[in-house]
């Protein structure tokens, strides 16, 4: 009985053996005579394109701001914009570096992204002298749209809709501290903080109140209680 001829079409090489995948690359090997395409394509070079091109931008976006900062320094009239544009940088490098990145869930990023959110409205506020409007309005606004995408989140994903738990536990207490701050006198204005602080409690009650045993073996799961 002869050895069946099996040629790689990435190496190139032929392996007189019964063997199904190249030893060298892993890819799965066809027939010498077999002149159809492969059955699945190969992605890992779309894949080692896309971080190599996002290091690249990143990098670039870097020395950009080193630029900003000198320029800054040498022209400073009371504003210190390049710390804007050092957290809009930061901010997209965020972007392009955690949530491009196919080995994150979509939960991961949208979290991070509205982390990285209230990381930047902080960072610009400080820049233009710290008002306050940071704190007053852009987290309260920001913790709000999260408990939106929340909703919406659960709806498209109603099959699964108690992973977003722990994401609710995380606006609930970002909404109950900003509602500290509002009664220790550091937030002005009582409107966003019940806002926020009622409608990141509704959401959060109704789901376990709704979930019933779901939403409670959720919980168990993700703290081990």
């Amino acid at each position: 009985m002869g050895c069946t001829m099996n040629r790689c079409k990435r190496c190139g090489v032929i392996i007189n053996d019964e063997t199904t995948s190249c030893l060298f690359c892993g890819m799965v090997l066809s027939g010498d005579d077999d002149g159809t395409d492969d059955i699945y394509p190969d992605i890992r070079k779309k894949t080692r394109f896309l971080k190599r091109f996002i290091n690249i931008v990143s990098y670039f976006a870097v020395v950009l701001e080193i630029f900003l900062i000198v320029i800054n320094y040498y022209n400073y009239y009371g504003i210190k914009w390049s710390v804007i544009t050092g957290g809009a940088i930061f901010y997209m490098i965020l972007t392009l570096q955690y949530t491009v990145n196919k080995r994150n869930g979509h939960i991961k990023k949208i979290f991070v992204q509205m982390l990285g959110a209230m990381l930047l409205v902080i960072v610009i506020d400080f820049a233009l002298g710290f008002s306050g409007w940071s704190f007053n309005i852009g987290i309260p606004l920001i913790i709000l749209l999260l408990d939106v995408v929340i909703l919406i989140c659960m709806l498209i994903n109603y099959e699964n809709w108690q992973s977003y738990l722990l994401m609710q536990i995380f606006t609930l207490i970002m909404s109950i501290l900003h509602m500290i701050l509002y009664l220790l006198g550091r937030v002005r204005g009582p409107l966003l903080p019940w806002v926020t602080f009622g409608f990141s409690a509704v959401i959060f009650t109704s789901c376990l109140v709704i979930g019933g045993k779901k939403a409670k073996s959720e919980l168990k799961r993700r703290f081990y209680i």
